[in-house]
């Protein structure tokens, strides 16, 4: 398993190494990796039972600015998506709240989130990957949202920007990271090339993290 070849590594480096670890930090390790086991069993047991909103993850959570782990701009998402400079350095003076939930026994999640400037903004979608069509806040695009669940749990709100053509999505995910101190936002717009059969555009990948209110 997982756990016991975490172990077994843990040991080969104190045989090779002359720091050896106390009993104790020793024995800290090793429960950490067995909470951190028994967490990834119960949530796939989740999922197999059809509850497929990651509880981990529910609560209100307000957004922090970190240097470790590093808090991303969102400037390089939103000129690659055509936005004015002068608009992603006011959104990064601007702070974040948001509060997750999960709604129809596991099978749907909904994000609210706010800021001290806009009204609350929901977010809902099953995760079966079924997809449904929605309008941007102004009214004047379209695009497709479904939501998913990755292999280690996680939950991901996919949205397809078919009004760009294909090849255009973002992708939001959010999970628990640093022993379950900070919720991680991950942000990542895909992008086809700009000319047919040229290489893959690398993704645009931002990271932003938040602390739970009221812990």
């Amino acid at each position: 398993s997982g756990a016991r070849y975490y172990i077994y590594t843990v040991l080969s480096n104190i045989y090779m190494s002359s720091n050896l670890p106390s009993v104790s930090e020793f024995t800290k390790i090793a429960q950490e990796r067995t909470n951190d086991a028994a967490k990834q069993i119960k949530r796939f047991s989740e999922v197999m039972n059809g509850r497929l909103c990651d509880t981990a993850v529910v609560g209100e959570w307000k957004q922090v600015h970190l240097e470790q782990p590093k808090t991303d701009s969102l400037c390089p998402l939103l000129e690659a998506l055509g936005a004015p400079g002068f608009v992603c350095s006011f959104v990064d003076r601007i702070t974040t709240t948001i509060k997750i939930s999960c709604e129809d026994d596991g099978r749907r999640l909904r994000v609210v989130d706010r800021t001290q400037f806009t009204r609350e903004n929901v977010t809902e979608t099953l995760l079966d990957g079924t997809e449904k069509k929605c309008k941007t806040k102004g009214g004047r695009k379209e695009y497709m949202m479904s939501g998913r669940v990755k292999r280690d749990g996680a939950n991901q709100i996919i949205c397809r920007l078919f009004e760009r053509g294909d090849g255009w999505y973002t992708i939001s995910e959010r999970s628990l990271v640093e022993g379950g101190k900070f919720l991680r936002e991950r942000n990542i717009l895909k992008r086809p090339p700009k000319v047919k059969g040229e290489r893959r555009v690398p993704d645009v990948v931002i990271d932003r993290f938040f602390e739970r209110v009221n812990k």
